[in-house]
């Protein structure tokens, strides 16, 4: 069987080079910026912006014929990954070679090179027994775990559905992989952006799965295996259609449904004649073999999440507004006085709010350890093993106190802004240094905010746009912490300065013009 590849002009077959240049990852960085601003038009040139599209899979229909896998292996075998050889010796010694180039012809489970395969179950159910065919591939779900958590941008979500992985800028890490309820992404060692950047001591090769033909997406066309199959058994088009489609087909064979509501719901839709507990049992499951077992939403979360970040600062404002002005005490000459009482007037004294040094510096280590563990680098390099740390494995976990911590940041940031516009801005300026770790500070948080919508079920940037975002958010989140240890080894750690010809308060030094801070 013949199947044409559908590749546009000039497209990018990215892993057949053994890894991308510096100068071709810069030059996408770049391009994000457009794509950031402009997402809608970015993707509508794409064909990655329109109807979120579902594939209906009629599973009576299915005689496990293959016809679907080798027009898969056609269509996108200008995908596939040729690694460069010899690869890299890693460290430590616990990550090992992920290597299916030699078996490329492997087609009874997942590989980077066979991104679909038929599972084939046989199940007793009302009295008779069935061979259920079921074709299996990435999920495509309505709000992925895989693009979700990608710290590294590779991974995303199209307006159309389509879940697909950057190979030109994935570093191989398999968190994709581990927080898939399915585990569908497969890895290949010897090839992508890790071998132009720390080969030996960071990530480890591209992760591969279905991106059910994108390239013909954009062409107006259907998928390989849609197009290849004999049988009709699936169908694509709007998820709205197609979920009707799917419960038409169930009633009708008084049958039963897969991705309806696994996960939050995804955009492949299986109709089975045979309930899929039995299904599940009867499949093989296992490393590159998905299971078919029910799947809680591992993304419910997020709008709470969304919501309490939300309000935090709104609480802080209200806060600050609230404890703004209501202190009769100020200071002058070391000497407190009644300003109420009309003895002239000291300058504020910002104590009362001496809470916030330990707090500030407690939530910006809370930020910092759950954003790093959001990389598999923590369970890589034996920090999850040590004792009371294995929480830092979960990236489910770490990502919920990721939220936490900048909710009460953003909380604490609003409560102290009100303050100093109503109490201490008239004695009290911003160090030079303060204001650029401000600056640096709004820029994390802008940037985290796009993170916070992209997470949202429903909600998609354009690859390029989602890349920018996470890059920024990472790269100004480290360049604060360079920046505090900077003023810290300088001495130049203070966010308040009294201004000119303030004197400040006898005793201990204001709280926000501390060394230690």
């Amino acid at each position: 069987m013949t199947v044409e590849t559908g590749v546009p002009e000039n497209f990018s077959a990215g892993p057949q080079r053994p890894g991308m240049a510096r100068r071709d990852f810069l030059k996408a960085l770049g391009l994000g910026w457009a794509g950031l601003a402009l997402p809608g038009r970015a993707e509508a040139r794409a064909g990655q912006f329109g109807p979120e599209l579902a594939t209906v899979l009629d599973l009576s229909k299915c005689v496990g014929c293959g016809a679907c896998v080798e027009a898969c292996r056609e269509s996108n075998a200008f995908k596939f990954p040729e690694p460069k050889r010899p690869f890299p010796e890693m460290y430590p010694s616990r990550v090992k070679v992920e290597d299916f180039s030699g078996r490329r012809d492997v087609d009874d489970r997942l590989t980077p090179y066979n991104w679909l395969y038929i599972q084939t179950a046989t199940v007793e159910h009302r009295g008779r027994s069935m061979e259920i065919n079921i074709p299996r591939r990435c999920m495509h779900c309505q709000n992925p775990p895989c693009a979700n958590l990608c710290p590294w941008g590779a991974a995303g979500r199209e307006g159309n559905g389509v879940v697909r992985i950057n190979p030109d800028i994935c570093l191989g890490g398999a968190k994709c992989k581990m927080v898939c309820p399915w585990l569908i992404p497969q890895r290949q060692t010897g090839v992508g952006i890790y071998l132009d950047i720390l080969p030996k001591f960071a990530g480890n090769g591209v992760m591969f799965k279905c991106d059910r033909c994108y390239q013909l997406l954009a062409q107006g066309r259907d998928p390989a295996c849609i197009e290849a199959c004999p049988f009709g058994v699936q169908t694509i088009g709007p998820r709205p259609e197609m979920l009707a489609l799917a419960q038409d087909l169930a009633r009708g064979m008084d049958g039963f449904i897969y991705g309806q509501t696994e996960n939050g719901g995804t955009n492949t839709l299986y109709v089975s004649p045979a309930p899929f507990e039995l299904l599940d049992r009867a499949v093989e499951s296992g490393p590159g073999r998905p299971h078919l077992a029910a799947v809680p939403d591992m993304m419910a979360d997020e709008t709470n999440l969304a919501l309490a970040v939300v309000i935090a600062p709104l609480a802080g404002f209200a806060a600050g507004l609230l404890k703004a002005g209501s202190g009769p005490a100020r200071r002058r000459s070391g000497r407190v006085v009644d300003a109420a009482a009309g003895e002239g007037r000291g300058m504020t004294d910002p104590r009362p709010a001496g809470f916030a040094p330990a707090l500030y510096k407690a939530l910006v280590l809370v930020l910092a350890v759950t954003g790093l563990a959001q990389m598999p680098i923590f369970k890589r390099y034996y920090l999850a093993d040590l004792p009371g740390l294995s929480w830092l494995a979960d990236f489910y976990l770490t990502h919920k106190l990721h939220y936490a911590a900048a909710a009460v940041l953003l909380g604490l940031a609003a409560y102290l802004a009100v303050r100093w516009l109503r109490d201490w801005r008239r004695d009290y300026a911003l160090s030079a240094w303060g204001l650029a770790r401000c600056l640096i500070l709004a820029g994390v948080v802008v940037s985290g905010a796009f993170r916070v919508y992209k997470n949202l079920p429903g909600a998609s940037l354009s690859p390029l746009a989602a890349l920018v975002v996470d890059w920024l958010h990472l790269g100004l989140a480290a360049l604060l912490g360079l920046a505090a240890l900077a003023a810290l080894i300088l001495g130049r750690s203070a966010f308040l300065r009294p201004r000119p010809g303030q004197q400040p308060p006898a005793g201990r030094v204001q709280c926000w013009n501390s060394p230690s801070l």
